[in-house]
């Protein structure tokens, strides 16, 4: 075997990474534990029943909450031996990854966490994942955002001073093996370098870079059926949108229910929506009712959902169509709801507009908090969402729904969470917020007002 890793590795025990989760030092345990989750949440999103994953630097495997049949890899025996006790990983091998010699294009995803800042040849590894990764398979990893000023490698610095100089643990005293350092723009050459297309790559709070990549070629089964799923598209006026949407969820996905819910278009959207030949289409048309809003927009539109499961997004693209098959993924496997957070901007927003998007998702998440309610890391105002039904009928049933809910606003997501139980843990996906394509924001001073209303009334 290649020595590719630090010679101090093989040496730490098994309870090295479980340690890091009970730490009292709540910084340390708050980084890991938010690392494995958004981790577990990347993998969920892309996983289908029967896939096949390998874990290249899988340690003890702790992002695999769920024990999905994963091959780990990894020169630490001991890490090994605790992972396939544990149930994270089926069975191992004794390997630095960069030469596994297993057959091409055995696996449908490949992980690497926190593992490719400690490898020599580390583009060698990058390559194997490509070789290993079927047509269409996805290479998910994580690394230290670890640039001069950035906050991790500070602290970093500070971990390798306490504990490696001033306690002589020889592992953090060799900067715990950690030779190369990433930016997002370095990691994202390397990936583009040996042929992946990067699907989406941001950063947990400038500490940890997270980068999902897919190899060439199409993934997963052309006939599959998403009859299990409504999506519902609350539309006012988006003519010049709806159409390009509703095409683009018709091709990719085969047998989906949809609901366009209008509130009152006063331009060509019913007869665009109506031009559109697809049998489990239709138009919600709510031009006659009393109460306008979004909000009020979907839950009309939640009642007429037979489906086992439900999806709400924007009419105008700026939630991109590609992210639906991530929620349903998410749902058929974990079942409840399923939020999916903006981690990336398209355009450049104005001064203005970043203002105003933080200072209502810091209000949005305080009135939350208020309630008891930790959602501090979701997008809890995104407004794209999927949800089994008895979930919601649960929390909030038919009978009172409309009740509890500000019929006028646009944040029926905010509405909903501060309804549901504290129980309710949502899983995650992520996705690059679009530019809208066509017309303007629907949002005025009275949208704004009704959410101030959202966050301050029971």
């Amino acid at each position: 075997m290649n020595k590719n890793i630090s010679p101090n590795y093989e040496g730490i025990k098994e309870d090295f990474y479980f340690k890091q989760t009970v730490s009292k030092n709540p910084l340390r345990k708050w980084f890991h534990l938010n690392r494995y989750r958004i981790a577990n949440s990347l993998v969920i999103s892309k996983y289908k029943n029967g896939q096949k994953i390998i874990d290249f630097g899988c340690g003890t495997c702790d992002w695999n909450t769920e024990n999905l049949r994963v091959f780990g890899v990894d020169t630490n025996e001991s890490f090994l031996k605790c992972a396939k006790q544990e149930n994270r990983i089926y069975d191992y091998m004794i390997n630095d990854s960069c030469e596994t010699k297993l057959p091409d294009e055995t696996f449908d995803i490949v992980t690497a966490f926190e593992f490719l800042e400690h490898v020599k040849d580390y583009e060698k590894v990058i390559q194997e994942a490509h070789r290993l990764l079927k047509k269409g398979g996805y290479f998910i990893i994580s690394v230290p955002y670890d640039v001069t000023f950035s906050m991790w490698r500070s602290l970093f610095s500070l971990q390798v001073i306490l504990r490696g100089y001033i306690f002589g643990n020889p592992y953090y005293k060799a900067r715990c093996g950690h030779i190369n350092h990433f930016s997002p723009d370095m990691i994202r050459e390397a990936f583009t370098k040996y042929g992946f297309n990067i699907e989406l790559i941001f950063d947990m709070r400038k500490f940890t870079i997270f980068l999902c990549a897919q190899k060439d070629g199409t993934n997963g089964e052309p006939n599959e059926s998403y009859s299990d799923i409504t999506i519902i598209l609350p539309t006012l006026n988006e003519e010049r949108n709806i159409s390009k949407v509703l095409k683009s969820i018709i091709s990719r996905y085969k047998d989906c229910r949809i609901i366009v819910a209008d509130d009152g278009s006063k331009d060509n959207t019913k007869q665009v929506v109506n031009n559109i030949e697809y049998e489990n289409l239709t138009f919600l048309d709510r031009g006659e009712e009393q109460i306008h809003g979004l909000t009020v927009s979907v839950l009309d539109a939640i009642e007429l959902v037979e489906t086992e499961y439900f999806i709400v997004m924007d009419a105008d693209g700026q939630h991109p169509y590609e992210k639906i098959g991530d929620i349903i993924n998410t749902l058929r496997h974990k079942n409840g709801l399923v939020v999916a957070s903006r981690v990336e901007v398209e355009k450049e927003w104005s001064f203005l507009r970043k203002s105003l998007s933080f200072s209502g998702t810091a209000l949005a998440k305080s009135s939350l908090l208020f309630r008891r309610k930790n959602y501090l890391s979701y997008d809890v105002l995104g407004g794209f969402f999927g949800c089994n039904l008895k979930t919601w009928t649960d929390c909030v049933p038919n009978g009172s729904v409309k009740n509890r809910f500000m019929l006028k606003g646009y944040k029926v997501l905010f509405d909903f969470l501060k309804v549901a139980p504290r129980e309710l843990k949502p899983e995650e996906i992520y996705y690059k917020f679009a530019t809208r394509r066509a017309d303007v924001s629907k949002i005025n001073i009275k949208i704004y007002l009704e959410f101030l209303k959202s966050c301050f009334l029971p």
